[in-house]
């Protein structure tokens, strides 16, 4: 194997087996040889100027990464993309979307992209390999094209994940809001409402009810509430309280809540809890 082939190997490699043009020739191979590759089939022409190599597994991450070398930089994965490879959103989204500050388009491409003058180097982190937009940046573009319910579940499971705090958000929405940018209409109130509260839930359910709560004209219940009894030894933890009324909130989800150990304890939990004058409302 040619010395420039090996070393264009490594640098595929850590590339999910994709490389520029641009990163070929800095191996020592000139434009006609990779055509000439490409042409005998020892590369994939994937994009004007992005290549794989030949017999690399045919991705969805790998298309994602040939989508952000093929654009100028600055760009990144982005939107519900860079969501999906945050861990935000469970499910992979059917299109690519990637961010740059400008693209002229000069042919229809297999891809989302979305311009923004207000993109910067610090914007981008790296997942995998892949140039992916920052979580606080990610779910403030988010604001632009998903829906409201997206995007509060992306923010909500970045808060729990400690990926971001909402007053980063807030920050980062200082600093790219002006008259006519997307996103921020949808993003703002999401991010002032959870300013006000204490902590950050553990369950999507959770997150459900506290929205709940907060669309209402009732008062935020405290999170994760320990009750501890006349010894000083802790009852449980449950998912809301209201102290003052002695009022204990547990939402039970199918997924922690219904095989018969978590029954079992849960309902002795919450025994307990009675007997020290508590009520505790369940929510499915």
């Amino acid at each position: 194997m040619n010395p420039d082939h090996q070393l264009l190997l490594s640098t595929a490699r850590i590339q999910r087996g994709v490389f520029t043009l641009t990163q070929a020739q800095a191996c020592g191979i000139p434009r006609r040889t990779i055509t000439g590759r490409a042409a005998r089939g020892v590369y994939e022409t994937l994009h004007p100027g992005v290549y794989g190599i030949a017999g690399a597994d045919d991705s969805w991450h790998r298309s994602v990464i040939a989508s952000v070398l093929s654009l100028p930089q600055p760009v990144a994965a982005s939107h519900q993309t860079a969501a999906y490879l945050w861990g935000m959103a469970p499910q992979q989204p059917k299109a690519v979307e990637v961010i740059t500050r400008r693209y002229r388009r000069r042919h229809r491409l297999p891809f989302v992209v979305h311009e923004s003058l207000d993109l910067l180097e610090t914007d981008i982190v790296e997942i995998d390999g892949i140039p992916v937009t920052s979580a606080v940046r990610t779910v403030v573009d988010l604001g632009a094209s998903a829906p409201p319910w997206y995007v509060e579940r992306c923010l909500d499971n970045a808060l729990r994940d400690k990926q971001l705090t909402a007053w980063d958000v807030r920050c980062f929405i200082a600093r790219v809001a002006r008259s006519g940018r997307n996103g921020i209409g949808t993003i703002r109130p999401l991010v002032e409402d959870r300013l006000s509260w204490n902590s950050i839930t553990e369950s999507v359910l959770e997150d459900l009810f506290r929205s709940v709560v907060a669309s209402s004209p009732y008062p935020m219940p405290d999170p994760q509430h320990e009750l501890i009894d006349i010894n000083g030894d802790l009852v449980g933890r449950f998912d809301f309280a209201y102290p003052a009324s002695r009022a204990l909130i547990e939402t039970d989800s199918e997924r922690y809540h219904m095989d018969s150990a978590s029954f079992q304890r849960d309902r002795e939990k919450q025994n307990r809890a009675q007997l020290l004058g508590w009520t505790v409302y369940r929510f499915t």
